[in-house]
């Protein structure tokens, strides 16, 4: 669920940050009437410029690029909106200060890593801001009305605190492990001595058959052509079935003499 929300969160990365945005449709025809009754009177950067002609420039350079819509968000709405309403793991819409007390760990004094929230919090207590981490260096935000959904650097100095939160808990703290790198093939290959031999998924006759391997030296004896099989070795299962390389991947084939054989890969 974790890399799901973190693919959310690249998908938005270019959208514009308004106040109270929560993938608020924004087009050509609507954007400007829809600003202004969000952004008006909250205020504007030490350039003089207004927090709701900053968001409007913002839109304007990206329908004049092209665009016919876009999905506004402020910092927590960016969040919410894949929790309330895409996945419904929340009933309600919350702020940043909630969403800061969903986490655990928040006095951790090392770095966060993926999956953990980070937050900005005023001299109260209160957090406004938050950042989702997606990897162990970067976060995506919803920064402000000059630059929209970022990716950005995390920078301890940045942030007050971060946490991990409660609904990617599980995920973050024991992860499932990656799966093992498959193993390279051996100097050595399993050539099939029995007519026909069933090449398996796992090394049991219980398990699924992948296809049918062939003897090529008795289809070639009986005139039907170079049929036939050898296979890179690349173990040797506790079972002691032999686990193949095949052109679909890693496989598992029988050991008995009868049906298959270890030769010395030809130089």
């Amino acid at each position: 669920m974790l890399n799901e929300f973190i693919k959310y969160l690249e998908e938005q990365i270019g959208q514009p940050y308004m106040w109270g945005g929560q993938h608020t449709k924004l087009t050509p025809e609507t954007y400007e009437a829809i600003i202004h009754a969000r952004e008006d009177g909250r205020g504007g950067y030490k350039d003089g410029t207004s927090y709701a002609d900053a968001c409007i420039a913002f839109c304007k350079k990206k329908f004049d690029a092209g665009a016919t819509e876009l999905f506004a968000y402020d910092c927590s709405g960016l969040g919410m909106w894949w929790i309330e309403n895409l996945k419904h793991l929340r009933d309600k819409d919350a702020s940043a200060n909630t969403m800061m007390h969903w986490c655990v760990n928040l006095d951790d004094p090392e770095p966060p890593e993926k999956g953990w929230w980070v937050f900005r919090v005023n001299d109260a207590g209160k957090a406004t801001h938050i950042g989702y981490m997606i990897d162990n260096e970067y976060l995506i935000e919803a920064k402000g009305r000059k630059w929209g959904v970022v990716a950005t650097e995390f920078d301890e100095d940045d942030w007050d605190c971060w946490g991990i939160p409660d609904i990617f808990y599980d995920e973050i703290v024991n992860p499932e492990p990656d799966p093992p790198e498959p193993p390279e093939p051996t100097d050595r290959v399993v050539k099939v001595i029995g007519k026909s031999v069933r090449v398996r998924k796992k090394d049991t006759v219980l398990s699924k058959t992948l296809f049918i391997a062939h003897n090529r030296a008795w289809y070639r004896e009986h005139g039907f052509g170079k049929k036939g099989d050898e296979f890179p070795l690349l173990g040797i299962a506790p079972s002691g079935w032999y686990c193949i390389e095949t052109k679909d991947g890693e496989a598992y084939i029988t050991n008995k003499e009868k049906f298959t054989k270890l030769e010395d890969k030809e130089a």
